[in-house]
Parts: structure tokens; C-alpha cells; sequence
């Protein structure tokens, strides 16, 4: 099957962004369908600091999330921390590995940088790159690229534009 129309990442970035903030919000353990919706049947997770955190289907991201407690550890960091979003530099495209890339290309996969942090409570950071595909007429997400989960001072620069929370402290 041959690839969506081409549409510039900074086209859709309103859209990814408007998809990701609601799939964030609804994390909150009351209504976990509404979390899968926003995930392909087969979007799976790279866990770049710690493989054993692979996971290959929508299934096991779910069971992830709810054993791990991230649910209620999003919504703290949504009310102290913020959410950076900005899309993929080519560069940060071509980190995907080899097999991924293939996929990427073959099926007009689209990218966002997210940045959480709750430097308020924990002073974790945890920076991922999402892509996101078409699936019957909408975006959902498809690979979730895990690159640090950690310190913020070990966890890069800020990424762009503040979608939720404050930039660098600020009130």
C-alpha cells in the first residue's frame, strides 16, 4: 500500500499536537479506551537506555503504562511540570534504526520531539520521539522512540514550544 499524499511536518503539526495532548489528558485510569484510540493496533516502543522496555504492540504499551503507574504520573507531571513538542529534525529522523527507517518511508510516518518534565517534584525528563501514520482516515501513533527517561540535567535541551506547563521555570 503506498504511502499517504505527502504532507509537510509542520502542516501537521497542530494536529499531532492537538492528538497528543488528548491522548496525555485522558491518562488517568477512567477511561483506557479512549488511550488505546490514539494507538495503532501494532505502534510499538524502542527503549534506547534500557531494552527490556521494547514492546512490540499497543497491547503491551496499555499493559505497560497501567502496571507502571505512568497513568497518575502523567497527570502529576501535567499539573507541575510541562510538555515540550516540536517536530523531527531530519537528523532525528534517520536515528530510527534500519528496519524502522524502511517502515517510516514505505507508510508516510510523521514525527514529533516530546519533551515531559517535572522538574518540581522529581526533576525527571523524559524525551521521546513519536510517529504517527494514517489508519483509516486519521493519525495515530505507531512507534514510540524512548531516548532518556532520567535527570533533566542528563537529558538534553529544551526541545521548542511549551504546549502545557511553563518554560524553564517560569510562572
Amino acid at each position: 500500500m503506498p504511502p499517504p499524499p505527502s504532507t509537510s511536518s509542520e502542516d501537521l503539526l497542530p494536529t499531532l499536537k492537538a492528538s497528543y495532548l488528548t491522548y496525555l489528558s485522558a491518562q488517568d485510569y477512567s477511561d483506557i479506551p479512549s488511550v488505546e484510540a490514539h494507538l495503532s493496533p501494532s505502534c510499538s516502543q524502542i527503549a534506547r537506555q534500557n531494552p527490556a522496555w521494547n514492546l512490540s504492540n499497543r497491547a503491551e504499551i496499555m499493559q505497560a503504562l497501567t502496571r507502571s503507574g505512568a497513568f497518575a504520573a502523567r497527570t502529576a507531571e501535567r499539573a507541575r511540570g510541562k510538555v515540550e513538542m516540536r517536530a523531527l529534525t531530519p537528523e532525528e529522523r534517520a536515528t530510527l534504526p534500519e528496519g524502522e527507517r524502511e517502515r517510516a518511508e514505505r507508510e508516510g510516518w510523521e514525527g514529533m520531539r516530546v519533551v515531559l518534565e517535572d522538574a518540581e517534584l522529581t526533576g525527571r525528563r523524559v524525551v521521546v520521539n513519536y510517529y504517527w501514520r494514517r489508519e483509516e482516515g486519521r493519525w495515530v501513533q505507531c512507534l514510540h522512540d524512548l531516548l532518556w527517561v532520567g535527570p533533566r540535567a542528563e537529558g538534553g535541551e529544551d526541545v521548542g514550544e511549551v504546549v502545557f506547563g511553563r518554560k524553564g521555570g517560569e510562572e
